[in-house]
């Protein structure tokens, strides 16, 4: 089956390293750093340190222009951020839902993981099958602390409270939409890698490493892309969701990460394989 935007079918399907980097490469939402949006990465060198900057300087409006952004932007108060509290979805919300995901399938990055999970033969079913099934993926609730209180496009892309702690938060997006109406406290960019008290952070970089207050609840690491299109990681967790992948190496911008993509398993463990947590990781090594 032909493969649209590959340029090497078979070291592509043979390498998922690959795969990711071509998705990369096809992002063409993907903001501009210092052009579309910059940051203030102050970087906390003890525990108590705290910046009383905003992580986002600014972030050009044209991003409120950008359908898949747009609609993206719809989804972030549809979910109570606590776990243990089920969520209720209304038909408005199924709308929106439906409207994001068919917005990202017109995009290039899911039609080649579309066309890549089918040449692979991993995935038996026509594109509407594929956007119903990315709907269960995403979508479909799930109960982490009580009935039905979570669900994978919760977790990774709006954030969740649980014991009063902040979890997953792994999008930009939803912190720079949390940031301006001041759900969210800035405290710093960190960093797991031992020297980090020896370097800056690099302004222009794709990814970050902070931490933050949101709504009381404390997140002392998080790892996110920033500048990055909604599809893009959309397309790239479901990707490797399909290829039961749960750690790639990848290389984006000559910064070396470990993509990870944690299952989840309904009914206890015994039900169907869900998206639990998906986040990017600096690899250091």
């Amino acid at each position: 089956m032909k493969i649209f935007y590959i340029n090497n079918p078979n070291r592509e399907l043979a390498d998922v390293s690959l795969a990711l980097e071509k998705l990369w490469e096809l992002d063409a939402n993907r903001l501009r750093p210092n052009i579309d949006y910059a940051l203030n990465l102050v970087l906390a060198r003890k525990k108590s340190d705290n910046t009383s900057k905003k992580l986002f300087e600014f972030v050009d409006a044209k991003v409120g222009k950008i359908p898949t952004f747009q609609l993206f932007y719809h989804l972030l108060d549809n979910y109570i951020p606590q776990t243990g509290i089920p969520e209720e979805v209304d038909t408005h919300e199924l709308e929106e839902n439906k409207a994001f995901i068919k917005a990202c399938l017109e995009t290039a990055p899911m039609i080649y993981t579309y066309n890549y999970i089918k040449a692979k033969g991993i995935f038996k079913g026509n594109m509407a099958d594929f956007e119903k099934q990315l709907h269960k993926i995403w979508f479909d609730l799930y109960s982490r602390e009580g009935y039905d209180d979570s669900s994978a496009f919760e977790h990774v892309f709006v954030g969740e409270i649980r014991d009063g702690e902040a979890k997953a938060f792994h999008n930009w997006i939803t912190f720079y939409f949390n940031e301006k109406v001041g759900k969210i406290d800035y405290e710093g960019f960190v960093s797991n890698k031992k020297s980090r008290h020896e370097e800056e952070p690099d302004p222009n970089t794709h990814i970050i490493e902070i931490r933050f207050t949101f709504e009381g609840a404390k997140k002392p690491f998080s790892t996110s892309f920033v500048g990055t299109s909604p599809e893009f990681e959309l397309s790239m967790y479901t990707l490797l969701h399909f290829l039961r992948k749960e750690n790639v190496k990848v290389t984006f911008d000559d910064v070396n990460l470990i993509i990870k993509v944690y299952p989840f398993y309904e009914k206890g463990g015994h039900g169907e394989r869900l998206i639990g947590s998906a986040f990017p990781m600096v690899d250091y090594n």
